[in-house]
């Protein structure tokens, strides 16, 4: 385990590119095939999802059917030990295409290997999430 720096780097690599073109094909690259994701929480997502083949198809391909504009995150801290970092965000101007307004603030505790994300546990707002999916 290093000092973090590389860890640092490949995450605002990944939040600046993501914060200009969503959660896309671009995000999807900097996963680990073998990337292990759980979405906290009680809502329609939440679990633990063993594959990055597995997260884009029951976490981002569902999110992205429901969404009308993209998700484009502004970070507001990053914490980083390690291998291990702590990403709060935010983001605006997000909503369903049943209107729901999905804006929230997120939590993400990553972690980073030879430049991969490997792991995420996310932590989400339950009833936008919710309101999203009704």
């Amino acid at each position: 385990m290093g000092d973090g720096s590389t860890t640092r780097a490949t995450l605002q690599d990944v939040f600046r590119t993501v914060s200009e073109t969503g959660f896309g094909e671009r995000f999807l690259d900097r996963l680990a095939d073998d990337l292990v994701f759980t979405a906290a929480g009680t809502s329609p997502l939440a679990g633990r999802y063993t594959s990055k083949a597995e997260y884009s198809e029951k976490v981002l391909a569902r999110l992205h059917e429901r969404l009308a504009t993209p998700i484009r995150p502004t970070v507001e801290q990053m914490l980083v030990d390690g291998e291990w970092a702590m990403v709060r965000f935010r983001s605006a101007g997000v909503h369903g295409h049943n209107g729901a307004d999905f804006s929230m603030q997120y939590c993400w505790l990553i972690r980073v290997v030879d430049d991969r994300i490997v792991e995420i546990t996310g932590f989400y707002d339950t009833k936008k999430m919710i309101d999203l999916f009704a």
